[in-house]
């Protein structure tokens, strides 16, 4: 355990991710929340190629990363426990930062927001909205009134949690499901 929190520190510092207006929950406290479990604790960043900025322009119009960084959980074997990355995301009313993570098959294990600067939707950090997205497939289309139900008076803020699944689906299996 000692081991997986001064990794996770360590990848902290890598990743720049300090104290944001608005934040929910620290990077440092979601990555040990999410990966504490583990016996070991490593990050890979994924740079996308224009090819990969095409597709993830399609699935997610207002995407604009360059690059996907996973923190990976692993067996003391190395087997995949856990993958997480995180995504930032525009919000109605400002920026989020959106915590995704997947178990090696390709479910969605848990969505967690970060940071939030949204004031109506607010709603969408909560533990009520975000657990529908467990057990989906990366394959699932992540659509407000499709696959997804939107809060009531936060459709903008639902369809951005959405979003962000949607990359993250993308770049796990792009990235992550190849090279199981």
């Amino acid at each position: 355990m000692k081991l997986v929190v001064i990794l996770i520190s360590s990848i902290l510092v890598c990743f720049g991710m300090a104290g944001n207006a608005g934040e929910l929950i620290s990077l440092k406290d979601y990555l040990k929340k999410e990966l504490s479990s583990s016996s070991k604790v490593s990050k890979e960043v994924f740079q996308l190629n224009p090819e990969h900025r095409v597709v993830l322009k399609s699935l997610a119009a207002n995407s604009e990363e360059s690059a996907f960084s996973f923190f990976y959980g692993k067996s003391s074997v190395g087997a995949l426990d856990k993958a997480c990355t995180v995504v930032p995301q525009q919000g109605k009313e400002g920026p989020m930062t959106i915590g995704i993570c997947f178990e090696p098959s390709g479910l969605v294990a848990s969505v967690t927001i970060l940071t939030s600067e949204e004031e109506r939707g607010k709603k969408v950090a909560e533990e009520s909205f975000l657990k529908q997205f467990r057990g989906k497939k990366i394959s699932d289309a992540f659509q407000v009134g499709s696959d997804v139900d939107g809060v009531s008076g936060a459709t903008w803020s639902s369809k951005a949690v959405a979003e962000a699944i949607r990359k993250s689906s993308f770049a796990f299996k792009t990235f992550v499901e190849v090279k199981k």
